[in-house]
């Protein structure tokens, strides 16, 4: 969405705090912050068991030494958070501990403008009458989603399950059973019509999961190599003022409606594992990378200008059956990927880690990034020796080896046809007079009644008609899928057939009529379990969908979850542009229990 608030976002009108004390300053130009000062942080690490993580406000030296600390909010007080690393049939518990309280925190509307006008947590249960609300001054509400779980809908973070340090001062507990293939996972704040300001302010960490057929391919980094030659990397963009603090906007595209609300935040300024343009040593042999584009709305295309290729191994949801060789990686908000890169090749060189021009933001038809700041993300520093011999995982042999020969990812394509459903669903914008007014998925607003209530072990094929002029990353909670094709439509043809009927009470139209040319397949490297995949305008996505564990052969119809799914309040589907997911584009679904 191009509108004239998120464009030159620097230049907006923001609430802006110092440390100590809350005052206007000037946006900090971000060709005066140096870069490739500092070396990539390495999360702490928190092991599977019985964990306290407590979520509070501090302040942290993101940017280069000679800035003031920036007040951030983080878990366990760091941001990003602990990295979560356990094995697969280990059960995890964690307390989550909201220590954000009134008292002690001042992001809150001097940096984050709470809008009070979406459907939001509302922790003070005000009546908004008034077209711009009195700020709001209560404790922050929380609550944690593990994005890529397969857990019960009572642990797993749903929007609505919010928490203060008022209303639960112990915290809320979460069990996650760990029972699903090694994947690469996150965890962040999820609270209804809040979630873009939390995270933003710090709430997120990695949580990888392992398993032994993971630790049997010798991948960089595994319990029998150096741990250093595996990273977890999140990227993501921010605004900074000139005392060294974040900068959020708080002028509103439609400001009569939602004084606030902007359709997506776009930084200038691009911050790697808590670190402004960090650099990291690498030795010349392969290391192992875990990527996360944790942005609020910013799409990367990664590529080093070398040449040197990508390996993908993995996608959100666990490995590849093959690696993938590619020369750049386009990650949306919420997507990750798991990827090796050999140094052996560039022995005594520095190169940076770019985010090319093909990353326009709005993603796919907006501004590229500006080649001195949004367009570079880390720098890597190659040594001239390595300390042992690399004896790891070699995805360049050829033949290319199997990742998964014993093991294949069970194709969701072989169930029988007379067994799945598919479903049309659409993404669609409102249109207000300078800006959207919402974002919505399948037409509807969150509070309407649940259309999506699929049988536990069933597999079903949704059609997601993109009416919108954005790429949408589009994440299940839950269970991930496989996408199965991309197809152009006619989109005004559709449109005008669509705003014929009520979407609430009618069933969306038939797409089939308006499709044009042939489906086009997944590419390579998304050809594997995905829980977020991107949604391009003026196409249909097709996924399949199945409501069980991913392990469970292809001609199981009747497979369960290890818990019950009924249970609990459920789960949603919503867009990844988090600055989207607030403001409607958001529904819950629900998974009926089968019995045996």
């Amino acid at each position: 969405m191009k509108t004239k608030s998120n464009i030159n976002i620097v230049a907006s009108i923001c609430l802006l705090a110092a440390v100590g004390s809350v005052q206007a300053a000037l946006p900090l130009n971000p060709l005066t912050i140096p870069k490739y000062k500092d070396p990539l942080p390495m999360p702490n690490k928190l092991t599977a068991g019985k964990l306290t993580i407590t979520a509070s406000e501090f302040a942290q030296q993101v940017l280069p030494s000679g800035f003031s600390p920036t007040v951030v909010w983080g878990y366990n007080g760091t941001y990003p958070g602990p990295t979560i690393d356990v094995k697969r049939g280990e059960t995890t518990t964690v307390n989550w501990i909201n220590k954000l309280t009134e008292a002690n925190t001042t992001l809150y509307n001097t940096v984050l403008s709470v809008d009070q006008t979406l459907n939001w947590a509302n922790p003070l249960g005000m009546m908004v009458s008034l077209n711009i609300p009195p700020p709001y001054t209560g404790p922050v509400p929380m609550v944690t989603h593990l994005h890529g779980a397969m857990v019960s809908s009572d642990s797993d973070g749903h929007p609505e399950d919010w928490f203060t340090s008022d209303t639960s001062p112990l915290g809320k507990k979460y069990k996650y059973l760990n029972d699903q293939e090694a994947a690469t996972l996150w965890y962040h704040d999820h609270t209804m019509g809040v979630t873009r300001l939390n995270v933003y302010a710090g709430l997120a960490g990695f949580y990888l999961l392992r398993d032994d057929f993971e630790k049997s391919l010798k991948l960089a980094g595994n319990s029998k190599d150096d741990p250093k030659y595996e990273r977890e990397i999140v990227i993501q963009d921010k605004s900074f003022d000139v005392n060294g603090q974040l900068v959020f906007p708080s002028d509103g595209v439609n400001s009569g409606i939602h004084p606030f609300w902007i359709p997506e935040f776009f930084g200038d300024t691009i911050v790697v594992n808590g670190k402004t343009w960090p650099y990291l040593d690498v030795e010349p042999r392969r290391y192992r990378f875990h990527l996360l584009n944790g942005s609020n709305a910013r799409f990367y295309t990664l590529n080093f200008p070398n040449g040197l290729p990508f390996w993908q191994i993995g996608t959100d949801a666990g490995l590849l059956d093959k690696p993938v060789k590619v020369s750049e990686l386009t990650l949306a908000p919420g997507e990750r990927a798991d990827v090796i890169v050999d140094f052996s090749s560039a022995v005594g060189t520095e190169f940076i880690l770019n985010n090319t021009d093909k990353a326009k933001a709005p993603f796919p038809d907006g501004d590229a990034p500006i080649p001195d700041t949004t367009g570079q993300i880390m720098k890597f520093r190659v040594g001239i020796s390595v300390t042992k011999a690399d004896k790891t995982f070699n995805p360049a042999k050829i033949p290319t080896p199997s990742l998964r020969a014993d093991n294949p990812i069970v194709r969701l394509t072989k169930v029988a046809p007379a067994k799945v459903t598919t479903r049309t669903l659409t993404l669609n914008e409102v249109q207000g007079a300078g800006g959207p007014l919402k974002v919505l998925v399948n037409g509807k607003e969150f509070s309407a009644p649940i259309t999506e209530t699929p049988k536990e072990g069933a597999t079903e094929i949704w059609e997601i008609v993109n009416l919108t002029a954005d790429t949408h990353p589009i994440h299940l909670h839950l269970v991930p899928f496989q996408l199965l094709s991309r197809q152009a439509f006619d989109v005004d043809s559709y449109q005008s057939v669509y705003d014929k009927i009520d979407p609430v009470l009618q069933p969306n139209p038939e797409v089939t009529p308006y499709l044009l040319g042939q489906p086009q397949p997944p590419d390579a490297n998304e050809n594997g379990w995905k829980d977020t995949i991107r949604m391009n305008p003026g196409e249909v996505t097709r996924i399949a969908v199945r409501f069980a564990p991913t392990d469970t052969r292809a001609n199981v119809l009747n497979a369960q979850f290890p818990f019950d799914v009924s249970k609990g309040p459920g789960y949603v589907w919503h867009c990844h542009i988090i600055d989207h997911e607030d403001n409607e584009m958001m529904r819950p679904y629900k998974v009926i229990r089968t019995k045996k």
